[in-house]
């Protein structure tokens, strides 16, 4: 590769910069968004281990995101691999754009200091395109995580669409052959398609509350015809409190419901992860979406919130969590307490994002 030389400041860090290890997010944070959205970035498990041993390499509370570490150290890291696979990942990371080689005339890893002019001149690989870009990748791998449920909904329909076919006609060739075909990993598009290709009726299937289909069949064991399943005890209570909300006066005080200004205010460390400029309670709850998996929140945990909080309240929820989120050990498990677990009787969103807000006026 060209000999490329980088300058950058030196003297004292002045301010926080966007770390592997100490900052939002941690590595691991980093790595698991990036083994979510390796689909869509054209990465391979193997390539993920290399760039996560170089993060492992980085410095905390640093002023740049330059990786020093030799080729020895990178395979003592990835246990034992070979100098070639290094040289290879690095290549291939290089050519994704999540990394850029800065090598020295004799090719060793270093800085070079000069304090006159307060500058510096470091060799190695440099990971500054990784952090710049992890706020796309995060977008990328929610929609990734979209789409992987989409794909296991449609698999379970096709499914039981074969085999209520099976039910009607056990010889039925084609709903034999589409049992075979779900062994394979299949994209959404042949899903789409086996689906659109089915002689049977439509997989019948309730709504949910958020709008997203979600299949509830099951099967009799009398005669072997499909039912919809039904659980009535949790919705219907659901909907009793939403209608006894709309008939009571507008709350006030730490009750009163959260405002946008109040949101950004109380959890800037979220709001500095937005692509866009937050404005509409869909921009906010489209953010939380892409947080949550960030901060390892998964999608079932976080619909269940939605369904019990609200849109904007399980999304404040997050993004609250988001605020500090570093001094949680398991931050999945807390975030499931808090809002449908053990710990959700008495949780109130709009109590936390106050008390947020309130510290972050007094740091201020």
């Amino acid at each position: 590769m060209a000999f490329t030389p980088a300058t950058a400041p030196t003297g004292l860090r002045t301010s926080e910069i966007l770390s592997a290890d100490n900052s939002i997010p941690e590595r691991h944070i980093v790595v698991a968004t990036l083994r979510n959205a390796a689909p869509r970035l054209g990465l391979s498990a193997s390539v993920i281990s290399t760039l996560d041993a170089m993060l492992s390499c980085l410095a905390p509370k640093r002023n740049h995101h330059t990786v020093f570490a030799s080729n020895a150290t990178l395979t003592f890291r990835r246990n034992g691999i070979s100098d070639r696979t290094i040289r290879r990942h690095a290549a291939t990371l290089q050519e994704i754009g999540l990394l850029v080689r800065r090598d020295s005339p004799n090719r060793k890893r270093f800085t070079k200091h000069n304090t006159h002019e307060g500058k510096a001149l470091r060799f190695g690989f440099d990971l500054s395109p990784l952090f710049a870009r992890l706020h796309e990748i995060a977008a990328m791998a929610a929609e990734v995580l979209r789409e992987q449920e989409q794909i296991d909904y449609l698999r379970a329909k096709i499914r039981a669409a074969a085999n209520a076919s099976l039910t009607n006609n056990p010889n039925d060739t084609t709903a034999l052959n589409i049992f075979r075909v779900l062994r394979r990993k299949l994209s959404l598009q042949d899903c789409e398609q086996i689906l659109t290709d089915l002689p049977v009726t439509d997989v019948e299937a309730e709504a949910t509350d958020d709008q997203n289909s979600n299949l509830t069949i099951t099967m009799t064991a009398s005669d072997g015809h499909f039912v919809r399943h039904h659980h009535r005890s949790n919705k219907e209570h659901i909907d009793k409190e939403r209608i006894a909300l709309k008939k009571e006066p507008p709350l006030t005080g730490s009750d009163a419901p959260i405002t946008i200004p109040e949101l950004l205010s109380a959890c800037p460390e979220a709001a500095e992860f937005s692509l866009r400029k937050i404005e509409t309670v869909h921009d906010v709850v489209a953010h939380a979406r892409t947080l949550a998996p960030m901060i390892g929140i998964t999608i079932q945990n976080y619909e269940a919130a939605h369904e019990r909080l609200g849109a904007l309240r399980a999304a404040a929820t997050v993004w609250a969590i988001m605020q500090f989120h570093d001094k949680i050990k398991a931050v999945g498990a807390y975030f499931r307490s808090i809002t449908t677990g053990s710990k959700s009787e008495g949780f109130s969103p709009e109590k936390l994002i106050r008390r947020l807000a309130t510290a972050q006026n007094y740091a201020a």
